[in-house]
């Protein structure tokens, strides 16, 4: 079984709508996503929702770890206002 099959079908169909969303872009650097991002970390109390994932490279996404994105977060995409 897969990491994220483990985590269950919405967590896969959430993840696939975030990654479309951001059109495949790491926020952070704008390389390919091939992951999601909790901008607030769950261990700080953020949750899975779409306002608080974000499309993020593998690199990236290692390199926050827990870290809260919310001051790393340089740019904005405005296509997030029409689907959250």
């Amino acid at each position: 079984m897969s990491r994220l099959s483990a985590r269950g079908p919405v967590w896969v169909a959430l993840r696939a709508r975030v990654l479309d969303r951001d059109g495949g872009v790491c926020v952070y650097c704008g390389g390919e996503a091939s992951e999601v991002d909790h901008i607030v970390p769950k261990a700080a109390g953020g949750r899975d929702e779409l306002a608080n994932l974000a499309a993020a490279c593998k690199r990236c996404n290692a390199r926050k770890g827990a870290r809260s994105a919310v001051a790393r977060l340089t740019w904005f995409n405005p296509q997030w206002l029409d689907r959250v």
